[in-house]
């Protein structure tokens, strides 16, 4: 199977590289601005300090030729297999059991990318979903609006310092983001659909496409950056529902965010030499109804998230360091879901720790590790652990192969340490943290 799927990827890459005239032909964004990839990317979707500016000043960066694409269209494919290092005891629906060790197709995504006016522009991307395939066949439920950020952005002179503003309408909180080190952006990119993941996240990890939002947002004397937003759920038969913004995964498909979510961002950034650095900070406090179809108390949940971050990145020829990290601290208040038996505490805590630090080499072999871990309150009926722990730990070893700007070949392990409470028998059934290592074989390639 692993020769197979090699032969498969690779002469899948050689067919894809011989239509393509030239890096700077294919994606949208690099049409509009006669860019190569490069310039903006480190090894896609990594952003470089002109891949942030593009993102600020609201995808509206042009080279001022006409397009001979209509609309600023682009697309991409990913092609990939996993390979787990024990999937017995597990239950008989997973998606392990019948697809581990099968090449599958992830995602298949169309994005509107690019200028719309001359101070407007937008990343908007239709994704279709194919892990699960041909299991199930109904197409409705694979398709669906993925991370959506449309953007106005202009600039005025305030203090004899430029000030670059903008608004930001998005279904994701950090999509927005100019960094990799937030929740959306943030290190594996890409990871396997069918390995086994932790239960427990922060609530700003696991809203994307859940909700919609506004938010404005502006940058002072490439120094200051500063963003305020809101955010609300999807109802029931809305529009928003009617594009896949629908809340799963919170406590069943029933819960909704009610009231207004607000998101605040602030980061300070700095360039010297080579070398470039950020440091910053972001928040979020949300409120669950988690159970919208029973909840007779009207009680609510509250999430308050508080987060750090910090982006590090070395230039300089050939070579590229890219580090990251970002840690979130959340408090749960769970009036609702301990009222109805959903929660065994009324207050939890939980805190996400994520770091990872990259080499690229002519942005063409690139090497990244990272490590992850997740501490928190116990509480067994919230999180449906079996020793009550939301805990986990573990790290991902990641190597890139890029054929050519548009096209990424990776080769990614994840070790686990610790998943859902415990390094042996977390499920009280035998299995170990170490049975969810998993190897991961990717295809990405980009149109």
């Amino acid at each position: 199977m692993k020769k197979n799927f090699t032969k498969y990827l690779v002469g899948g890459a050689l067919l894809v590289t011989a239509f393509l005239e030239s890096a700077h032909a294919v994606p949208s964004f690099a049409r509009q601005t006669g860019f190569d990839c490069t310039v903006c990317h480190t090894v896609f979707p990594e952003l470089t300090q002109t891949g942030r500016e593009f993102k600020l000043r609201g995808y509206t960066m042009s080279n001022g030729e006409k397009s001979k694409m209509p609309l600023p269209l682009a697309a991409m494919i990913m092609v990939d297999m996993t390979k787990s290092s024990n999937n017995t005891g597990l239950a008989s629906d997973n998606l392990a059991l019948t697809k581990d060790g099968k090449i599958l197709i992830p995602q298949v995504s169309l994005f509107y990318a690019g200028k719309i006016t001359d101070k407007s522009g937008a990343f908007i991307q239709l994704t279709y979903n194919g892990t699960d395939l041909p299991d199930k066949t109904d197409v409705a439920h694979h398709i669906g609006m993925d991370n959506m950020d449309i953007r106005y952005a202009d600039s005025v002179m305030l203090a004899d310092k430029e000030l670059v503003y903008g608004v930001t309408v998005n279904n994701n909180p950090t999509v927005s983001d100019l960094w990799n080190s937030t929740p959306v952006w943030g290190f594996p990119y890409a990871g396997s659909a069918i390995a086994q993941s932790p239960g427990a996240a922060t609530m700003i990890e696991g809203l994307g496409q859940q909700v919609g939002g506004v938010g404005v947002y502006g940058l002072w004397n490439d120094f200051i950056y500063a963003e305020l937003a809101a955010y609300r759920s999807a109802k029931p038969g809305g529009i928003m529902g009617a594009f896949g913004w629908k809340n799963q995964g919170l406590k069943g498909d029933a819960a909704l965010v009610q009231e207004t979510t607000p998101y605040a961002r602030l980061a300070l950034q700095h360039s010297f030499g080579n070398n470039y650095i950020m440091f910053g900070g972001y928040a979020m406090t949300t409120t669950i109804n988690p159970a919208v179809i029973s909840n007779a108390s009207g009680l609510l949940d509250k999430y308050k998230d508080r987060a750090i971050d910090a982006e590090y990145q070395y230039t300089n020829g050939n070579n590229i360091v890219t580090a990251t990290a970002t840690k979130i601290w959340e408090k749960q208040t769970l009036d609702g879901s301990f009222g109805q038996s959903m929660a065994d505490n009324l207050n939890n805590s939980l805190s996400t720790t994520r770091a990872k630090v990259s080499y690229y080499f002519e942005q063409k072999y690139g090497a990244s590790l990272g490590c992850f871990s997740t501490v928190g309150t116990a509480d067994a009926t919230k999180y449906g652990t079996f020793n009550a722990s939301p805990n986990s730990r573990g790290e991902i070893a990641e190597i890139d192969y890029l054929p050519t700007q548009t096209i990424k070949l990776a080769l990614q392990y994840t070790r686990y340490d610790k998943f859902d409470g415990a390094s042996k028998n977390y499920d009280g059934s035998g299995r170990n943290a170490s049975d969810n290592n998993n190897l991961y074989l990717l295809g990405w390639f980009m149109f």
